[in-house]
């Protein structure tokens, strides 16, 4: 390159402001500095890109087909300028979680109003899925990251385990079971039973353990999701199972819940495993996963 990206940075200068002063002011350097600068240029190319008139430079006509060439890349310079600026003003504040619905209604509001007061402006986007289908949301690349009570053990989704949660057995107030301090399946097999789909985590979990105890479970009626099943509890329709945070007093007064032996779910954190987030999204993905610890 004959001239260097500062010499025609001084050349535009020199362009746009008429005079060596004007230059140096807009560059916040000495006019002698400019002076020198221009008359090595010259000397270099080998031609004259000012005429010298009663202290100001008029281009030649070189010197103004070189300023034609020059600014649409200048252009280009600020565009990129522009973009520089708003990545790292970091402007995108809208993100995708997709959760289940067991923690939509009780652990997402309060981890989102958590974060909220460390990254105020965010926009989230909430989709409340099955557990058995987040995986495809990630793999898809419809969410930014999800919460789940599985691993899905994709090669294309990230599973980091996080908090513990218990599993409890949801009765009426009053119900024989409430006076207990944790309970069985096989104490749960006397009664009957709001049951779930067995394609469902909730679904499984209950099939495997009758199973186990080789009891077939009278069930009365059977959902997808433990918000149903806790309505359904409500209305004297069996007892059922639902994790911590689902059958709350605040939500469900009339209920009852008693922890099953032995049985607490891992939380996990999933993410796609082989595209990178943006920096904002990995601030909100590492803030959740503190955060959500301090949940009670």
């Amino acid at each position: 390159m004959i001239l260097n990206f500062r010499q025609l940075e001084v050349f535009r200068a020199i362009m746009i402001a008429k005079t060596i002063n004007g230059a140096a002011d807009l560059l916040h350097v000495s006019q002698p500095g400019i002076s020198r600068l221009l008359k090595y240029m010259e000397q270099k190319l080998g031609i004259a890109l000012f005429e010298r008139h009663k202290g100001r430079l008029i281009p030649t006509p070189e010197g103004m087909e070189l300023f034609r060439e020059l600014e649409p890349i200048y252009a280009k310079i600020e565009d990129l300028d522009i973009t520089i600026n708003r990545i790292v003003q970091a402007d995108d504040l809208q993100f995708r979680i997709a959760c289940i619905a067991s923690l939509a209604n009780y652990v997402l509001p309060r981890l989102l109003a958590k974060i909220k007061t460390k990254m105020p402006g965010i926009e989230i986007h909430l989709e409340t899925l099955p557990n058995e289908t987040i995986a495809e949301y990630i793999i898809q690349r419809r969410c930014d990251f999800a919460l789940a009570f599985y691993n899905p053990e994709h090669p294309l989704v990230l599973s980091e385990p996080s908090i513990n949660v218990e599993m409890h057995c949801v009765v009426p107030k009053g119900h024989p079971l409430s006076k207990k301090k944790s309970v069985t399946f096989k104490d749960m097999a006397d009664y009957e039973l709001v049951m779930f789909y067995p394609d469902t985590l909730l679904g499984k979990r209950m099939n495997q353990a009758f199973n186990e105890l080789d009891i077939n479970p009278k069930a009365s009626v059977v959902i997808r999701y433990a918000d149903d099943a806790c309505a359904m509890v409500e209305q004297g329709l069996g007892i059922s199972i639902a994790f911590e945070y689902t059958a709350r007093p605040d939500r469900f007064p009339n209920l009852q819940t008693i922890p099953i032996k032995g049985n607490n779910q891992r939380l996990h954190f999933l993410r796609h495993n082989g595209i990178a987030m943006s920096n904002n999204a990995q601030k909100l993905y590492h803030l959740a996963k503190t955060e959500i610890r301090s949940l009670d």
